[in-house]
């Protein structure tokens, strides 16, 4: 007994004992309810607030984002050079025996069909070649037989094809306007006739369209006729195939009427032998 009067007695701090007698009041626990409630109900306002303003994608800042200029969605196809006419024609199938012969390129002794336009000054004079739209330079190099050859690719898929160039102002991968600078005109060992002049071409899906044709068109417009005469095309060749079995039908019908000709004759000789 003596023993436990001798051990210290543990004390209450008085901060310890000043809180049990703050938390024994009785609004104590209501204003704590109300506070974390209060707490609880801007953090959902909050929430809503921030969900509610407009997102935008990280890293694509808006005024860094690469416009399109309107003025060049317009863009129609232009002659790519200024005070010059056409020398050659483009090879229209349906053109007159007069029109097709003169757009025909002889190269080695072999008759070519023109896929563009040759177009050169009255003078003879070389001039400068120029852009017909704007667009990707996709290929600059220099070519043996044609000269330096320049293609440009536009919207919707199409090319256009520069060649018979003494010197060009442009690389793979420039990006130009209408009206700049893509060369000069020149000579080539393909069409020798030609003498100092530009070859134009415009294609689409492989398809060489008339220039002429496409001056005043969009790249748009030119898709819609390129799938056009797709479709003329399919059509003759399904009228052409069709033609071909029919000969075919008539063909092999006439050989076996012969067959059984000679061979009728061939019964009567026997029998008359006989």
């Amino acid at each position: 007994m003596k023993d436990e009067e001798k051990q210290p007695k543990k004390t209450v701090p008085l901060k310890g004992r000043k809180m049990g007698k703050f938390m024994k009041r009785r609004w104590v626990y209501p204003a704590v309810y109300l506070g974390f409630a209060a707490i609880v109900l801007i953090s959902v306002l909050w929430y809503q607030n921030e969900s509610a303003k407009p997102k935008t994608a990280p890293n694509t800042p808006y005024e860094k984002q690469e416009a399109v200029p309107a003025s060049m969605t317009k863009e129609v196809f232009k002659m790519p050079a200024k005070d010059v006419v056409i020398k050659k024609q483009f090879y229209n199938a349906e053109a007159s025996a007069k029109e097709k012969e003169a757009a025909l390129v002889f190269y080695n002794n072999i008759y070519y069909q023109n896929k563009g336009i040759d177009i050169g000054t009255e003078s003879g004079n070389s001039f400068d070649v120029t852009a017909a739209m704007s667009g990707n330079v996709v290929k600059a190099a220099k070519d043996p037989e044609l000269g330096f050859v320049v293609e440009v690719k536009h919207s919707n898929g199409v090319i256009t094809h520069y060649s018979s160039l003494a010197s060009i102002k442009v690389k793979e991968g420039d990006r130009i306007k209408q009206g700049d600078m893509v060369g000069t005109a020149g000579k080539n060992s393909y069409d020798k006739d030609a003498k100092v002049h530009a070859h134009f071409e415009i294609r689409k899906d492989g398809m060489e369209i008339d220039p002429v044709s496409a001056w005043e068109q969009s790249t748009a417009q030119i898709q819609k006729l390129a799938d056009s005469m797709k479709k003329d095309e399919k059509k003759q060749n399904e009228a052409t195939s069709t033609t071909e079995k029919s000969q075919k039908n008539r063909s092999d019908n006439a050989t076996e009427k012969d067959t059984e000709k000679e061979s009728s004759s061939t019964s009567e000789n026997k029998t008359n032998d006989n």
